[in-house]
């Protein structure tokens, strides 16, 4: 099933209240970085958290075509109100319930008069027809584009590596990622940079376990197709 095409939001900024992004590079011992440089690292971390799709919240094409129709049938009775409005055949329980509103319409202040509540309802209901128009023109236009596959939740890691493995080429720091055998825990460069890195992440992005973390790393670097050898496991 297709996902919906994204629109709005491509940026989110990185989480420095717990620390900063200048914090990080200091404690890890790496050159500090120029202004600009943090700006660039930055711009690049916010269009990869941008990037990233919580499962819940995936929306799918049919899910919201089906919740449109129903949106359009809604704005369908809205609209009948307005048949007393308007000359032609009508359901009697429509000029009933237009009559009711109409009612109520000239009590108000702002309205006052048979004729200005006609023309208030008449436009409302208008308005809500055009809303129904377009609401199943877009269930249709949902319905007949192809949309594209859902992208894997952990695409977004990519960009948060290649950003670390930048880091390790400017630092002349040679990129190792493993766990070791003794500890469970992570080993080796890449591995120390991306857990300091990762505190920039929302709680909910971050690898969590170590183990998660190496893969993460494993994979990301696969597809980045940089492959450096992975540190040795330690004794």
């Amino acid at each position: 099933m297709a996902r919906l095409p994204k629109s709005g939001i491509k940026y989110r900024f990185p989480d420095e209240r717990e620390v900063t992004l200048a914090e990080i590079v200091a404690s890890l011992g790496l050159k500090p970085l120029t202004k600009k440089a943090q700006s660039e690292i930055r711009r690049r971390l916010g269009s990869a958290l941008a990037i990233w799709d919580e499962p819940y919240t995936a929306l799918q094409t049919q899910d919201v075509g089906r919740s449109l129709r129903a949106r359009a049938k809604e704005l369908d009775h809205v609209a009948s109100l307005g048949a007393i409005t308007r000359t032609g055949f009508a359901l009697e329980r429509d000029i009933a319930d237009g009559e009711q509103v109409v009612q109520i319409l000239m009590s108000n202040p702002e309205i006052g008069t048979l004729e200005a509540a006609h023309e208030y309802l008449r436009n409302f209901c208008d308005g809500a027809g055009i809303m129904a128009s377009s609401c199943r023109a877009a269930a249709d236009g949902l319905e007949s584009s192809k949309g594209r596959p859902g992208k894997s939740i952990h695409g977004w890691y990519d960009e948060f590596t290649a950003v670390l493995l930048d880091l390790c080429k400017r630092n002349k720091i040679e990129p190792t990622f493993s766990i070791d055998r003794s500890s469970g825990e992570a080993a080796g460069n890449l591995s120390q940079i991306a857990m300091a890195f990762e505190r920039l992440l929302p709680p909910q992005m971050r690898s969590g376990k170590p183990s998660t973390l190496i893969k993460r790393l494993g994979r990301s670097v696969e597809r980045l197709g940089r492959r450096p050898l992975p540190g040795k496991p330690s004794s």
